[in-house]
């Protein structure tokens, strides 16, 4: 088997929090997350994950096949993403922590029932992955706030109320 491709994993990601690729790549953490959720879940989960997310951009593709960047038709993969991630018992909670890792900068220990039923690795349990991650969390880029304690936003900013990009609030609606 071979390790779960970066090039997949970015644009899974880019599918579950609706956030573009290069407000990923800018976090500078993809690899950081591709290679934790590697470790906490392993190659085989991981792989099958992104499998299952291919399929699923295949089903709202249509006729043209299952190359990756095919405009899609959203109410479709939607239900596809449903149907074979979120719903399925082995790669809906690893999804969900992709998500979660992405937003949060933090990989969350999977439920029990899940490791007892696939195993656990060595990195199963809740973790930071850097200490950049919680600066980078993709949370602080949508509420369009900066994140306490770290990347000052500068003077008099905390008299403004955070708000919540207009692009984010379209990405959400998905």
């Amino acid at each position: 088997m071979t390790a779960p491709s970066f090039e997949r994993f970015l644009l899974l990601s880019v599918d579950l929090t609706a956030f573009e690729e290069t407000d990923l790549l800018g976090t500078g953490m993809a690899h950081k997350y591709l290679a934790k959720v590697r470790a906490a879940c392993g190659d085989e989960a991981v792989t099958a994950l992104l499998d299952a997310h291919r399929a699923a951009r295949a089903d709202a593709a249509g006729p043209a096949g299952n190359r990756a960047r095919t405009p899609l038709d959203r109410d479709v993969f939607d239900r596809a993403l449903r149907h074979r991630i979120f719903c399925d018992d082995r790669l809906g909670p690893v999804a969900r922590n992709v998500i979660k890792l992405w937003y949060a900068g933090m990989w969350y220990a999977l439920p029990p029932e899940w490791t007892d039923r696939y195993g656990t690795c060595t990195a199963a349990g809740t973790s930071t992955v850097t200490a950049a991650a919680y600066q980078e969390g993709l949370l602080w880029r949508a509420i369009g706030a900066n994140p306490p304690g770290a990347k000052a936003p500068g003077y008099g900013s905390w008299s403004k109320p955070p708000r919540i990009a207009e692009r984010y609030l379209k990405g959400a609606s998905r």
